[in-house]
């Protein structure tokens, strides 16, 4: 049966191509979707200048938002739509096709200006910080800083109620050192949540750089990363790797009309060290823009609409080429920054056809049963983790097994919108306090609930905290599973799984995390400070942008309110 989201389903009403074929236009996928994936599309304006897209998302107060991103030079701002990031999600992703042969019977059932330009061109020194522009853009107010103490702009930033904690400070000092600048966010007074919007950025840079150390101070687990680049040629990952999907490992679960695309990347890029993007889409804009220019606008969806889609039919046929590349990673993997350069080497297509058995009825002789998947092909525990299956009807399918020094945290399921799973993290990534409360600088820091009040993890597992979350130790031989309540709420539990854990697995040692987690004792290699793997760059060195930044789940940003 054909599960769709109700974000699915929006954005495919509301690009709705004139000629769909028969399962649903280009909007039609049997892979599934990582609707939890940050997503930026870097265009690339001319052989120095580079704009990025950047969808921002943010739950909680109007009053407590701020996004702190850095940036090579003074970008030039302004404000996207959120229905094209959808509408070019939808119509690159990979699609995978099943045999047919094998489905059940019943399955069918806006402003361009050059960098710099905006700016306020007698930047004032205040306490070693250059304040370099300062403007509203759309419901943001934004102001652009460079320092290279990374006191006194952390200073600054608290001074004018940004809520940096101690954690972040080494952080910081990695992009400062680097001659990187800052750009800051936060919303009008008077603006809503509602109002937040994808921002553009245009500034000058050789290539298109995600910097993600310094999401990792309070990053999800296998967390998706979405990125597109709209250029003259192809691109791929420079200093990490390129990774494959080979289509034999895909499986596809006729139950769910799913495949096990998303964990299978997941435990890819483990198996890569923790770095790597999957090449999922590489080819001409030509069909891509026609397919989004002919798409037709229902009118209830309103004039903001049209102009997404007429604004992303531009962009698509402002370049030849765009490409699309997709990871997922945890915070002890976010230890050097993605950067990606023209590539030679073929096209990639998003539509593969999968091969079934040659005979698909099981009560035939040689046949296969119809459903080859089995639970832990859909699971994805972290490099740290191991999947394991339960029998125990009360728990869900899978759990995992976690090791020596990882601690299992619940993050939402990308297959099943609502539901959770677990995975299994370094404890030592652990960034916040929850007796945090004494202000800092010119920010009021609020005392953070302790996530471990509440009886958690069951007999067999002790409950920890970490960056404000509750997580679960299990003792060895056990296995966390995600469960949902009678309330409807989920919890983590420790809880026998059907086949014992090999002893060898808990005699594993995680891997070093090469970023500056409080405790740290090693020193930290210059890699993780400039790039690393063989893309080391010089302090001062400009590479691109500064993608998460500040803004991040699990570690709101709360900034005390302006006494009038």
């Amino acid at each position: 049966m054909h599960r769709f989201t109700a974000g699915l389903a929006l954005t495919a009403s509301l690009f709705a191509p004139v000629a769909a074929s028969a399962c649903g236009g280009f909007f039609c996928s049997s892979a599934p979707v990582d609707q939890q994936a940050e997503r930026i599309l870097f265009v690339q304006e001319d052989s120095q200048t580079w704009s990025a897209y950047v969808e921002i998302q943010y739950q909680g107060e109007a009053d407590q938002f701020a996004w702190v991103v850095p940036v090579p030079e003074v970008p030039v701002l302004d404000t996207w739509y959120g229905q094209a990031f959808s509408a070019l999600d939808q119509a690159t992703e990979p699609n995978y096709q099943p045999d047919w042969r094998c489905a059940p019977i019943d399955a069918f059932g806006e402003g361009d200006g050059a960098p710099g330009a905006g700016g306020d061109p007698n930047a004032r020194d205040e306490d070693d910080v250059q304040v370099l522009a300062q403007e509203q853009v759309g419901p943001f107010d934004t102001v652009t800083l460079q320092s290279d103490d990374p006191r006194a702009l952390i200073d600054w930033l608290r001074t004018n109620d940004y809520r940096i904690v101690p954690e972040m400070e080494p952080f910081i000092a990695l992009y400062t050192a680097e001659g990187m600048k800052f750009t800051a966010m936060r919303l009008t007074e008077g603006e809503t949540v509602e109002a937040i919007k994808p921002i553009k950025m245009t500034y000058r840079s050789q290539n298109p750089v995600v910097p993600l150390r310094l999401t990792s101070v309070a990053a999800m687990p296998e967390m998706g990363v979405k990125v597109w680049i709209l250029s003259n040629q192809k691109f791929g990952p420079l200093n990490v790797p390129d990774i494959e999907i080979p289509l034999d490992e895909v499986v596809f679960d006729y139950n769910r009309w799913q495949t096990n695309y998303l964990p299978l990347v997941a435990r890819k890029v483990d198996q890569a060290g923790g770095h790597g993007f999957v090449t999922e889409y590489a080819q001409p804009t030509d069909e891509v823009q026609a397919m989004i220019a002919n798409s037709r606008v229902p009118d209830r969806f309103g004039p903001e609409a049209v102009m997404a889609r007429d604004d992303l039919a531009r962009l698509l046929a402002s370049q030849p080429y765009l490409t699309r590349l997709y990871t997922r990673v945890s915070p002890e993997e976010m230890d050097l920054d993605p950067l990606f350069h023209r590539v030679m080497g073929e096209d990639v297509s998003n539509q593969h056809q999968l091969e079934g058995p040659e005979v698909c009825d099981p009560n035939v002789p040689g046949g296969e049963a119809l459903d080859l998947a089995t639970a832990c092909d859909f699971a994805a525990c972290g490099a740290a983790g191991a999947c394991a299956e339960l029998v125990d009807a009360r728990f869900a399918q899978t759990a995992c097994a976690c090791a020596p020094g990882a601690v299992a945290r619940m993050v939402p399921d990308p297959l099943r919108p609502g539901d959770m799973q677990v995975s299994c993290v370094d404890a030592r990534l652990n960034f916040t306090a929850p007796s945090i409360s004494a202000p800092i600088g010119g920010s009021a820091l609020v005392q953070l609930p302790d996530p471990c009040v509440a009886d958690a993890c069951g007999d067999h597992g002790e409950c920890v905290s970490l960056n404000g979350a509750p997580t679960c130790r299990c003792e060895q031989g056990f296995v966390a599973t995600a469960q949902r309540q009678d309330d409807g709420q989920f919890t983590v539990e420790c809880v026998a799984p059907a086949t014992p854990v090999p002893v060898a697995f808990y005699q594993q040692a995680l891997r070093e995390p090469n970023l500056p987690y409080p405790g740290r004792v090693a020193p930290m290699g210059m890699a993780s400070a400039s790039g690393g793997g063989g893309c080391d760059a010089t302090p001062g060195t400009k590479t691109g942008l500064g993608l998460f930044a500040l803004l991040l789940a699990g570690l709101p940003l709360l900034r005390r309110r302006r006494r009038g």
